[in-house]
């Protein structure tokens, strides 16, 4: 294989096979260079949810057509189980309610498909959801995807249109001359490249700070269990609506897999670890299981009697602001696309559709400055 390319692309998790995927099609010479095997971190882990409600009002137009976009690879390419079965966010005080429909107000206003159901309602549309919540939001048009195919359908396209997958390749260390980027360092080769993409997830940080830049992506934990296979119980996505907002406050998401086994977690906060946690494959916490059981056997009392088979960890990036940090960064011809923190899956085929239209000097399609790189002080200490 050869080890030049005009783009290499760091990371095949959901994010660097989706750019790769965009810089192929639009005709670029792609490179794919994956540490491990494809899918095998945090995206193999993720439990795969594609949606609009309750990401992030700023964001809601880049989210919508990355939605849609999901739903057009499905119809081109399928193989990867989308599942638009909806998603409910279950609420349990006032304040989670008042948080709902104000959330439910700018979302209907952007078009969004969002309503406000009771307890009654609920039960029509989740029967097997009988804990006794307040209220809960529907976001009929959510859906689900395998993560290890969605990876696989991605990576397919690029492949089709030329690009390369190198796998068990650790790039240590990125290359810069003169300003310019031109290849990266791996163990046993360099690689040559007039652009490198970064989207290596929690790897990110490691690998600008071999060129000096302190890129504020840090690892978080990202815990999951599984059931063993149970009959037909749980139709939709359910999650929380907290009035703190996201995983700071606690985040649930319980949905049950195409095979009948139940995939649930609860996020505890303050779940960053040292930046070199990512390169080992701890236990689950212990609180961890035992606050994600007690929610599941809270809202599903019915599932009591059901085993549980497997757990796991893995790492997700997170940025201070919890948005990703995607465009040009230090040297000409080097760009970053990480910082998921747990939402990537959704945001991947706008993250490649904006990585293909900078690299490629067009103006993008969606506003950019939220997820400006420099809008942290991540550039290099001035030389003394």
């Amino acid at each position: 294989m050869s080890r030049t390319a005009e783009v290499i692309v760091v990371g095949a998790g959901v994010v660097g096979s989706a750019i790769g995927a965009e810089l192929a099609v639009l005709g670029h010479d792609v490179m794919i260079v994956e540490q491990g095997m494809p899918g095998a971190a945090v995206s193999g882990a993720s439990l795969a949810c594609i949606g609009s409600h309750m990401v992030d009002m700023e964001e809601l137009p880049l989210l919508a057509w990355a939605c849609e976009a999901w739903r057009t690879l499905d119809e081109e390419v399928g193989g990867f189980e989308h599942n638009p079965c909806g998603q409910l966010r279950f609420i349990l005080n006032e304040e989670d309610l008042a948080t709902a429909r104000a959330w439910i107000d700018v979302e209907r206003n952007a078009g969004l498909d969002v309503t406000l159901l009771d307890p009654a309602e609920v039960l029509e549309v989740e029967p097997s959801l009988t804990g006794p919540i307040m209220a809960a939001s529907w976001s009929k048009d959510d859906a689900v995807v395998n993560p290890f195919l969605a990876v696989r359908a991605f990576l397919n396209r690029a492949r089709d249109c030329g690009a390369r997958l190198e796998t068990r390749c650790r790039v240590d260390s990125l290359i810069e001359r003169e300003g310019k980027i031109t290849g990266v360092r791996c163990a046993t080769t360099d690689m040559s490249a007039e652009h490198i993409v970064l989207a290596s997830g929690p790897w990110t940080a490691r690998l600008a700070a071999s060129l000096g830049m302190n890129l504020p992506v840090r690892p978080r934990k990202a815990q999951c269990l599984a059931t063993v296979r149970i009959p037909p119980s749980i139709r939709r996505v359910v999650g929380a609506c907290e009035s703190d907002g996201g995983v700071e406050a606690g985040y649930t998401q319980i949905q049950q897999s195409r095979n009948g086994q139940v995939l649930f977690n609860t996020v505890l906060a303050d779940g960053c670890v040292s930046d070199g946690a990512p390169d080992r494959i701890p236990e689950v916490d212990t609180a961890f299981v035992r606050d994600s059981v007690e929610m599941l056997l809270f809202l599903f009392p019915d599932l009591w009697s059901a085993h549980l088979l497997r757990s796991w960890v893995r790492f997700e990036a997170v940025t201070p602001d919890s948005r990703f940090l995607i465009g040009p960064l230090g040297p000409e011809g080097l760009w970053v696309a990480a910082g998921d923190c747990g939402t990537g899956f959704t945001r991947a085929p706008a993250i490649a559709r904006l990585i293909g239209q900078m690299l490629g000097g067009e103006h993008p399609a969606f506003d950019t400055t939220l997820y400006e790189p420099d809008r942290f002080s991540c550039e290099r200490p001035a030389s003394t």
